[in-house]
């Protein structure tokens, strides 16, 4: 896979997480990437929503993920995340081209308050 199809595809899968757990979280009082976020410039950990002054959690993500390309043009490559894959086979014929990478990314996350709608 191409470098920039690689990150075309990470960035896309990314998007389309947090979309979904955006969704989520305005179902159960939560924010997932919220608008109004303030740092401390006194201490760049300390992140806060400026509407409410709660604080927000950054959930931090390392990945590893492994590419998988055959040497057949008609097969997609295969990404893989977080998990192994093993052949039933013992024996192939073809040639499989395997990359692994590692993706440091962290999303701000309001969390639900008790008694309070965010």
């Amino acid at each position: 896979m191409k470098l920039d199809t690689y990150v075309e595809e990470t960035i896309k899968q990314i998007i389309t997480g947090i979309s979904a757990a955006q969704e989520f979280g305005e179902k159960n009082n939560a924010k997932v990437n919220p608008a109004s976020v303030s740092f401390n410039h006194n201490n760049s950990t300390n992140v806060f929503c400026t509407n409410t002054g709660v604080p927000i959690q950054q959930i931090e993500f390392d990945i590893v993920v492994s590419v998988n390309e055959g040497n057949s043009s008609t097969d997609a490559p295969e990404i893989t995340v977080g998990s192994s894959t093993i052949s039933g086979s013992a024996q192939s014929s073809e040639t499989t081209n395997t990359s692994t990478n590692r993706i440091k990314f962290s999303i701000p996350v309001l969390l639900p308050i008790s008694g309070k709608r965010l």
